[in-house]
């Protein structure tokens, strides 16, 4: 079912207005991405080779910023935290730092036995990051039903498998604070974003005069999430929550300031991905 809103008349435009900005432009001729490609606005983990092939159990990497600096960053997980590249790579070339990158599209960074080949790059980039000795670990994790581990021989719910999940999101998160040298907010958590229960670029070319019409109410599959959960469970973990801007008040533009938001049910584009980072860098300001 969507969950669509709609402006009614000036005083609901305005609230929206209020809760997180213009809604984009009155038609669908003006949004970067156009709607009917936003899907392949993926940013440039995927143009770089940055992200190791669902066959491959190397820790692709790319590399970022400044190469020579001393103050290395790294951003690692699934396509979730693949798409906060773009305003990391912005932080990083104002700051100076060297960000380092590595992603694997459907694999998870928990650590528990979840399928050999990502149990195995998994390993490989934890080794990576701890070989890095990074200032500051940015990470975050697809929190909805693809994650159901195996007990056993035999794969358990996705319900039965949350409070694994939690155990084990909060093993990954201490591993990562000691590659850390253990530092206060070294370890950055970005929470889940919420999600759309249609395709938004879709809805768009469906509404292509009114725009408003695909905004929806995000919602959260295994609230309130194994990465949360966990963040709060690991003293000295910072947790960073985008939907207080991407989705304010609970509800997510399909559309804003001439861009698409959402390329689709879970991820946002590359092209508004990187509009978050003034706010991004503010939540991360322990590493100027």
């Amino acid at each position: 079912m969507r969950h669509l809103f709609a402006c009614l008349g000036v005083g609901t435009c305005l609230l929206l207005s209020a809760c997180g900005g213009d809604s984009g432009p009155a038609t669908i001729s003006d949004l970067v991405p156009s709607p009917d490609v936003a899907w392949e606005d993926k940013g440039p983990a995927i143009l770089d080779g940055c992200r190791s092939g669902t066959t491959f159990t190397e820790a692709w990497a790319c590399v970022y910023g400044d190469p020579a600096s001393d103050r290395t960053v790294v951003l690692w997980g699934d396509s979730h935290a693949m798409q906060f590249t773009p305003p990391l790579v912005k932080l990083a070339e104002e700051r100076g730092w060297r960000l380092v990158t590595m992603f694997r599209g459907n694999c998870l960074t928990a650590d528990v036995e979840y399928r050999p080949a990502c149990d195995a790059w998994r390993s490989n980039a934890m080794e990576r990051i701890e070989s890095e000795q990074p200032e500051m670990v940015i990470t975050a994790t697809d929190t909805g039903n693809g994650y159901a581990l195996w007990q056993d021989g035999v794969r358990l719910t996705r319900e039965a498998s949350e409070p694994l999940l939690r155990q084990a999101y909060a093993r990954t998160l201490r591993r990562l604070q000691k590659a850390t040298g253990g530092r206060p907010d070294s370890v950055v958590v970005i929470r889940d974003l919420p999600r759309a229960d249609f395709r938004p670029p879709d809805c768009l070319l469906e509404h292509p005069e009114d725009l408003p019409a695909c905004n929806f109410k995000g919602y959260r599959k295994n609230p309130p999430g194994f990465d949360l959960a966990a963040a709060r469970k690991v003293k000295g973990v910072q947790l960073v929550d985008p939907s207080e801007i991407v989705c304010p008040g609970g509800t997510c533009n399909a559309a804003r300031d001439g861009m698409v938001v959402y390329r689709d049910t879970t991820h946002i584009s590359s092209t508004y991905a990187e509009t978050l980072a003034d706010w991004l860098g503010e939540q991360v300001d322990s590493l100027p």
